[in-house]
């Protein structure tokens, strides 16, 4: 497995002040935390990055001090039973069994868990007090979510506290909070050869037609749903009943393996929010990150059509993020619509009263006029 010492790390992050992003992440909700506090530095002066610890010699975090004005934070989820996630489970192990000295490494952690179970958040929990117990120094209070509540709120609250605390500690100077920093450059495709287009595969290119054995963890096998059959009646949840096709995987399902759905959003959602943007979903796209030292190159398989991103790879029917409020705020047609979408994105009082139930994305598009607003730069509002 390939793993980053500290002389691998991104050389902006030799210098001034550096923030490293540890995420254990299962469903990429910790990651996608991750990804918004590292972005979130640039408004700072400073230079972060999100880090899969996977691909990190965590052995070498010590060193982390030869690096002036580091802080390392983490958002790490808490999986099953109180468990670490998949990821940062070499992480968990070495914590246990290590002494190393970490004296001098400054760090924070943001932990994400759900109530409903026993051991609400124990990862987060353990790992703040782990780093603690090994030397290094808490800058700012563990903070913690809950999925069962309001995840989103949780680290909006923590993360608005976390950020001027972390000025007064560095003695820098905050810019303006509602700055948006363009992360992705939209190229559109007008010759392109088809076959070399994501039609909705995860990972690999024509995935769902070629599978490669052994299928484990980090190769899994896509499995077509054979039944899907509701077994509740009314309620906001659905319980399904769900049977999957595993045959010629020479694989078997037992009790405690883990099961991925991917599911695929509703045409009509989809065909609905290309007409209130005036947009073609079926132009060949690729949205390529502008931060050059990314390991991230895309947000989602690309190139790819509009129609395939809003279908496979985009939450397009939740209530949507307050980093995403913020970037449709950019774009907005006026200077009312635009201060609205801004405290719809805020945890103070005026933003929870705004809106009590925070509707789906196109809601909000269809309130704030963007249908005129921006024809060519929905995709990266919708992908950012």
């Amino acid at each position: 497995m390939l793993q980053y010492s500290i002389e691998c790390l991104p050389s902006p992050l030799q210098q001034g002040k550096n923030i490293v992003v540890f995420y254990g992440s299962q469903t990429g909700t910790a990651e996608e935390f991750a990804n918004r506090l590292s972005k979130d530095t640039q408004r700072y002066g400073m230079r972060g990055m999100a880090t899969d610890p996977e691909e990190y010699d965590m052995s070498e975090l010590s060193r982390l001090t030869e690096i002036e004005n580091s802080l390392a934070m983490f958002c790490v989820a808490t999986y099953g039973e109180g468990d670490p996630t998949d990821n940062a489970q070499d992480f968990y192990d070495w914590l246990q069994e290590t002494d190393a000295d970490l004296s001098g490494v400054k760090y924070t952690v943001f932990g994400l868990g759900n109530k409903t179970y026993e051991h609400f958040n124990a990862m987060g929990k353990y790992l703040d007090k782990r780093l603690e117990e090994l030397g290094a120094e808490r800058i700012f209070d563990l903070g913690v979510g809950d999925d069962d509540g309001n995840l989103e709120e949780d680290f909006i609250t923590w993360r608005e506290q976390f950020w001027p605390a972390l000025c007064e500690y560095f003695g820098v100077e905050a810019t303006d909070e509602d700055s948006s920093i363009r992360q992705y450059e939209l190229l559109v495709h007008n010759d392109v050869n088809m076959n070399k287009v994501y039609t909705g595969e995860m990972g690999r290119l024509k995935s769902y037609e070629i599978q490669k054995p052994p299928f484990d963890a980090k190769n899994p096998f896509l499995a077509s749903v054979s039944v899907n059959r509701k077994l509740n009646k009314g309620g906001e949840r659905h319980l399904m009943h769900l049977e999957l096709d595993i045959s010629g995987s020479k694989i078997r399902y037992d009790s405690g393996d883990h099961v991925a759905v991917f599911p695929t959003n509703d045409a009509k959602i989809v065909t609905d929010i290309g007409k209130i943007l005036n947009t073609d979903l079926d132009i060949v796209f690729s949205l390529n990150n502008l931060d050059e030292e990314s390991n991230k190159k895309h947000p989602f398989p690309c190139p790819t059509t509009y129609r395939t991103a809003l279908s496979h790879y985009l939450d397009i029917t939740n209530p949507p993020r307050t980093n995403v409020l913020y970037e449709l705020a950019q774009y907005a047609s006026d200077s009312k619509a635009q201060e609205f979408l801004r405290k719809m994105a805020s945890s103070s009082s005026d933003g929870k009263e705004a809106l009590p139930i925070r509707p789906k994305i196109i809601v909000y598009l269809h309130s704030c006029g963007f249908g005129s607003s921006f024809p060519g730069g929905a995709s990266w509002c919708l992908g950012g």
